[in-house]
């Protein structure tokens, strides 16, 4: 009995022995690593993202749109065979990464500056095409459709064997069904950034994941530039056009929050925006009256639309005849992009300096007389 005794003693010794040698092993391999913020790549403007950087180890942060503190999820880029080398409180991706997946048009923009659109494997909706090459590619069966939310092909997920999956996680989404398949999910919130800037600093990101850093870096400071000089043109600009957004659909009228990238635009094109007040980030969902009330006398209105024929005031009265009621639509100073005729999506948030010449040409055409028009402009 006496033996029996000890030896359930010993074995339990054993066990905390080993259980708190795991557990500072663990610690260990978490605490070794100190991460500061990239010099390089931690983006000066974009709020849904942040790099940190030790010896050859990358941290990729991601912020949702409520708190820009604390991360929702943490991510370690490695050189491909040193995984064993990463902290263990994140997910780990392999660089440079050669096999993607694209659950978002926009993201679509990204991999094609960086010219690597080769890389993709997969997307949601191929009819947003980016490039004569995205489209011989998806012709050629090498860019397969993936499908989106409840109607994820995930037997097809699997067989391409991406290395990443990218989303864009709206509100209620869940991506589990992903990940329980053994896929890497990669949220890229790029919609969320509430200046054109942050939206397009989101290159950086795709830069560090693709191996292309540089090249990232290099063409977010050419657009920043490009869109700092533009902006400087209405800074002094006093007769600012006001301007309301979106229009009804499902019985609301949705439009742009009053600290979305879309209101960053119209403030920096020289407008007032009517609901500039509003403290969404995101968009709003309001009723006919109450948009009526304040935007019915707006100089312009703007919204896209997505039309195989050319978008007119006549086919706009017939959605909703109090429509012609409004300022704009009766001095026709309505603003709009068609996104199945225009690559907005799939180009255009990448180009804001582009959208913000558009935007600056048609409240204030004297001050660049020479532009054309490349997403928005007045509606015929």
């Amino acid at each position: 009995m006496m033996l029996q005794r000890n030896l359930l003693i010993l074995l339990f010794l054993v066990l905390m022995i080993s259980c708190n040698t795991g557990k500072l092993d663990s610690e260990e391999k978490t605490k070794q690593f100190t991460f500061i913020e990239s010099e390089i790549s931690n983006p000066e403007i974009a709020q849904g993202f942040k790099v940190k950087e030790v010896d050859q180890i990358k941290m990729i942060e991601i912020f949702g749109s409520q708190d820009t503190i604390h991360a929702s999820e943490r991510f370690y880029l490695i050189k491909t065979g040193q995984s064993k080398l990463a902290p263990n409180d994140g997910k780990i991706i392999e660089t440079p990464v050669n096999r993607i997946v694209c659950l978002s048009a926009s993201q679509l923009s990204y991999l094609d500056a960086l010219d690597d659109i080769p890389k993709l494997l997969g997307v949601s909706n191929a009819e947003y095409v980016v490039s004569q090459e995205f489209k011989g590619l998806v012709e050629s069966g090498q860019i397969i459709e993936t499908g989106l939310g409840e109607h994820f092909k995930i037997e097809t997920l699997i067989n391409l064997a991406p290395d990443i999956v990218m989303v864009a996680p709206q509100k209620g989404q869940s991506f589990q069904v992903l990940e329980n398949a053994g896929l890497t999910v990669l949220p890229i919130g790029d919609y969320l950034e509430s200046h054109p800037l942050g939206r397009a600093e989101w290159i950086k990101l795709f830069g560090l994941l693709t191996g292309k850093e540089k090249k990232a870096l290099q063409i977010f400071d050419s657009i920043k530039k490009e869109y700092e000089q533009l902006r400087l043109l209405t800074v002094n600009i006093e007769n600012r056009p006001s301007v309301i957004t979106g229009k009804q659909y499902g019985g609301f009228w949705n439009l742009a929050g009053g600290k979305s990238y879309e209101a960053q635009f119209l403030a920096d094109a020289g407008a007032r925006y009517l609901w500039a007040d509003d403290p969404s980030a995101g968009g709003l969902m309001l009723d006919f009256e109450t948009v009526y009330h304040r935007g019915f006398e707006a100089d312009y209105w703007r919204f896209l639309v997505y039309s195989p024929d050319e978008f007119t005031y006549t086919m706009l009265e017939a959605e909703d005849s109090r429509y012609v009621d409004f300022k704009a639509y009766r001095e026709k100073q309505i603003i709009t992009c068609n996104t199945l005729k225009k690559p907005f999506f799939q180009k255009g948030f990448l180009k804001p300096q582009v959208i913000l010449a558009d935007y600056i040409y048609i409240f204030h055409p004297s001050l660049l007389p020479d532009h054309k028009p490349v997403y928005y402009d007045l509606m015929k």
